[in-house]
């Protein structure tokens, strides 16, 4: 076998380390695949359709989350799980068909570079980098998950060895976190894998391309990346765009989210002097380690001289950033905004454009996916690609039995008509036939007993089909609650333009909680969710309000039934309130009775206050699956609600505390105590009693004073807000595609 000076070999897949020894065999190559990005700003995806050995573009998204997953008081997973359930319920279909390549942040992983003697000798190949990986990761090998590849020059008697390890325990919680939304990777690897294999290909970098750098600077991290004569190396250091807004934020002792605006926008204001010299402490520290990256590999690499560097990562947006660099670094920095092997024509090429800057990763994976990927490390476990490749190979096995069942009734047949040339006599043969065909009977009615118990875990595994419901519910919630139209000085941060709308004409609908419960199929057969949402609102008609044709039920109603949909809404099944639990805010709650809301019957609310000194002890919780947040009474003496910018979770949110009490102060002191905000769109509220022993008390008022401030509250004292639960049902469809029941006459 010879090949070209300088080519790559991806020894890797050929011999395959010690801990891939009885793998099941690769997956042919996928013609189209889908590259995710989660990154800690938003989640990124691209899909590729190979032709030959060039590419089509044929989607992209880019979902930006509610949140920074790195701002305070954010937990990551749930905005994770909202953001990936939009993605999945716009393209779960296209992904059933798709090989799914997603990355882990570098920061995650763990990668080497190690040059072994190779002597010739290929046999000796896997051993040496079992060893060498023993000697690299910091972790004890059995603990972690681990690929390997590996590049030969051929003028030398050496082996690059790029050597990538996860530990065992994160790649544990990612997998059950995509499983939990409905997503099954194909494939795992590192970001800067995915950027190697995207500069590459674009650039059409081989053997004799000489030192290319990509700084990437993310969110939380940077990436440096370096190809050359198609051989990589990367580097990965904790400091990104998160870094810059915790600058601007305790320069300017702001919130983080108005810092990470300035950020942004900070070179247009008037202040832009004083927004960088609150950042030049951490523009000096990302310029050091890039020239202390970019020193280390020339001094590693002789006559390796890197003069070409390209910019890309969310980060690099701040103005004046790139600049900086090629300044500090004395090699020109160029943006890598558009690509030259793929593009996206029509109405979408502005927008794939503007985006281009952070979809390299993407781009990378999605090349990965369909074979194109210079570095094709896996890190999915190998116990989940063997059950995957299992269940591949189902079908197979299926018609492989078909086969054997033709042939052994072939067998019995056979002797049968061929009797007559025998006359009445009864071969040995014959006999034999015939009782290897009663005990073939015999294996099929034993088998057949056992697949009747196994119906239980059948039905159970059916679920599977409903993966994606809950990711359009959700959806669906938070559209109808946006129909309600809040004006959209309720949706921003200024305090005084929020309070200068009267209460009582507020068109804002706040999601306390969201639950779901299952509703056991009627004589039809057909199954049914109930799903319950809990609202806060201060408009003065609350009921006819959310039963209005552009509000919440005029949503869901006008959008029974879409095909797209794995459900319908059932119209007459929309309960809005009679009742509300009015509450003065710092005084109390009371119930009001509200007028008619036209097409409710029933439905009324739980959430009537405790009186003055009570415990404040939470309500026993509905059956069924409370999706977001566990359903609390309010509290009896009012409290805070939520501060600037929370609500439909449409620009952030953050979370809102206050107490409140029995006794009615305006400050809600001296009652129980208790805490709601806003996280990815719905509140939490924690409550404890008014009454205790003193341990607890005086551990509660240490609590209360290392509380954090909380943002100003949207409402004042005397303010009445009302909090009710709107309630509907859905019909799911068929996963297999059959039709669902029309909606109700009239809901069109």
């Amino acid at each position: 076998m010879s090949h070209p000076p300088g080519a790559v070999l991806a020894f890797g897949a050929q011999f395959g380390s010690p801990w891939r020894r009885g793998a099941p065999p690769r997956m042919a190559t996928a013609k189209s695949a889908w590259g995710i990005e989660i990154g800690a700003s938003a989640l990124k995806a691209l899909r590729l359709v190979r032709e030959g050995d060039s590419v089509v573009v044929t989607d992209f998204t880019v979902i930006p989350h509610q949140q920074v997953l790195s701002a305070p008081d954010v937990d990551p997973a749930a905005m994770v799980r909202f953001t990936l359930g939009q993605f999945l319920a716009a393209h779960g279909e296209k992904l059933k068909s798709d090989r799914v390549v997603v990355s882990v942040a570098g920061r995650d992983a763990f990668a080497r570079f190690a040059k072994l003697p190779l002597g010739g000798n290929f046999k000796n190949l896997a051993k040496l980098i079992d060893f060498e990986s023993k000697q690299q990761i910091p972790f004890p090998i059995d603990q972690v998950e681990w690929d390997y590849q590996a590049f030969k020059s051929e003028d030398n008697i050496e082996v690059d060895v790029g050597i990538f390890a996860i530990t065992k325990d994160r790649i544990g919680e990612l997998l059950t976190l995509y499983r939990e939304c409905g997503l099954n990777p194909d494939v795992i690897t590192i970001a800067p894998n995915a950027v190697f294999n995207a500069v590459t290909y674009d650039l059409n970098l081989d053997a004799s391309s000489g030192p290319v750098m990509v700084v990437d600077v993310g969110t939380n991290a940077t990436d440096i990346v370096v190809a050359e004569h198609g051989i990589g190396w990367m580097r990965s250091f904790p400091l990104g765009g998160h870094s810059f807004t915790e600058a601007i934020s305790g320069g300017f002792d702001i919130p983080y989210k108005k810092a990470e605006k300035l950020k942004l926008e900070g070179a247009a204001s008037k202040h832009a002097k004083q927004i960088m010299q609150r950042m030049k402490d951490t523009f000096d520290s990302l310029i050091s380690e890039i020239r202390k990256s970019k020193d280390y590999y020339e001094s590693t690499h002789p006559g390796a001289t890197v003069e070409k560097i390209l910019g890309t990562g969310s980060t690099l947006k701040i103005p004046g950033l790139r600049k900086f660099i090629t300044q500090q670094i004395g090699v020109e920095v160029e943006r890598l905004d558009e690509f030259k092997r793929i593009h996206v024509e029509g109405g979408q090429a502005a927008d794939f454009s503007a985006n281009s800057m952070g979809l390299v990763v993407a781009y990378g994976l999605a090349l990965q996916g369909v074979g194109l990927g210079a570095i094709n490390v896996n890190l999915v476990p190998m116990a989940v690609r063997r059950e995957r490749a299992w269940v591949a190979k189902g079908k197979w096995f299926a018609v492989a039995a078909g086969l054997g069942l033709v042939a052994s009734v072939m067998l019995f047949i056979r002797p049968i008509t061929g009797r007559s040339g025998l006359g009445n006599t009864t071969p040995a043969s014959v006999e034999a036939t015939i009782a290897q065909g009663k005990g073939f009977k015999a294996q099929y009615d034993e088998m057949s007993g056992a697949g009747a118990n196994g119906g239980a875990a059948q039905n159970m595994l059916s679920l599977v089909d409903y993966r994606n419901i809950w990711p359009h519910l959700v959806d669906d919630v938070y559209t109808a609650l946006a129909a309600a139209n809040p004006q959209p000085a309720l949706l921003g941060g200024n305090i005084d333009d929020i309070r200068a709308i009267p209460v009582a004409e507020r068109r804002l609908v706040t999601l306390d909680e969201l639950g779901s419960t299952y509703v056991v199929p009627g004589a039809d057969g057909k199954r049914r969710i109930k799903v319950s949402m809990t609202v806060s609102l201060s408009h003065a008609d609350p009921g006819v309000f959310l039963n209005k044709e552009k509000s919440v039920a005029g949503w869901l109603r006008a959008n029974a039934d879409r095909a797209d949909v794995p459900y319908v809404i059932v119209a007459d099944s929309i309960k809005i309130p009679d009742d509300w639990t009015e509450i003065e805010f710092g005084k109390g709650a009371k119930q009001k009775p509200d007028a008619p809301a036209g097409n409710a019957s029933g439905g009324s609310s739980d959430f009537g206050g405790p009186a003055s000194g009570d415990s404040g002890s939470s309500s026993s919780q509905s059956q069924g699956n409370k999706g977001m947040q566990g359903r609390r009474k309010p509290p009896a003496g009012g409290g805070q609600m939520p501060g600037m910018g929370q609500g439909l979770g449409l620009s952030g949110g953050g979370e809102g505390s206050g107490d409140g009490s029995g006794a009615g102060s305006p400050d809600g002191s001296g009652g129980g105590n208790w805490s709601g905000g806003a996280d990815g769109g719905s509140r939490s509220r924690r409550r404890t009693g008014g009454t205790g022993s003193g341990a607890e008390a005086e551990a509660i008022k240490v609590l209360d004073e290392a509380r954090i401030s909380e943002a100003p509250s949207i409402y004042q004292p005397d303010d009445v807000y009302f909090v009710g639960e709107v309630t509907f049902e859905v019909e799911l469809r068929d996963p297999k595609g059959a039709p669902a029941a029309a909606p109700a006459e009239g809901t069109q």
